[in-house]
């Protein structure tokens, strides 16, 4: 193994480091998110016009009283018009406030949604060392959140929660953890091709 090789291996090693101690600070961050003044939250916009706003693989499901009602909770907290309620199920998608385009997965005839975070890199992109350090974050964020990477429907990866979640500020809280920690992962997967390339 020459120098450059040395080199690279020890880049990724503090890079693991560094998303590692990141996701153990998960916490800390959660709450430095959810401490923003809610008007500022407001002013965020919500309804995505990417590529990745609509997943057509996914069935538009009919919505009960009840989850309109839940869904209309979500929407007050997240600073969405309450009579856009049903914009935050899936197939639709509303911009995060990392940037990232967000959906819900209503469950059937329920008031529990899954989260879902779609991350602004092609699966087609990673190739080499990066397919490592993707089953890394992978792990990672499996046994820190149960969360887990995916690929959407357009081809990117994704970010999805495996729990059903039923509390209106759990989901908030995780929806917006989800784009802080997808942000995280797509640098350090990025900061691991500029290294090898």
């Amino acid at each position: 193994m020459d120098g450059a090789d040395h080199g690279q291996l020890r880049t990724q090693a503090v890079g693991f480091v560094f998303f590692s101690l990141m996701l153990r600070r998960a916490p800390n961050m959660q709450r430095l998110i959810f401490n923003r003044d809610p008007p500022a939250m407001n002013q965020l916009p919500h309804f995505s016009s990417a590529d990745t706003s609509l997943d057509f693989s996914i069935k538009k499901q009919s919505i009960t009283a009840e989850q309109k009602s839940f869904l209309i909770q979500i929407a007050m907290l997240l600073g969405i018009p309450a009579a856009s309620h049903e914009e935050l199920v899936a197939p639709m998608a509303i911009t995060g406030p990392s940037g990232l385009d967000c959906r819900l997965h209503l469950l059937d005839g329920h008031c529990f949604v899954f989260p879902e975070i779609v991350l602004p890199l092609s699966v087609n992109e990673l190739m080499g060392p990066e397919v490592g350090q993707l089953l890394e974050i992978q792990r990672m964020l499996l046994t820190e959140f149960g969360w887990y990477l995916g690929v959407s429907a357009e081809g990117l990866l994704q970010l999805s929660s495996i729990a059903w979640i039923d509390e209106v500020h759990e989901i908030v809280k995780t929806l917006d953890l989800m784009n802080g920690i997808g942000i995280m992962a797509i640098q350090q997967l990025l900061d691991s091709a500029k290294a090898t390339h």
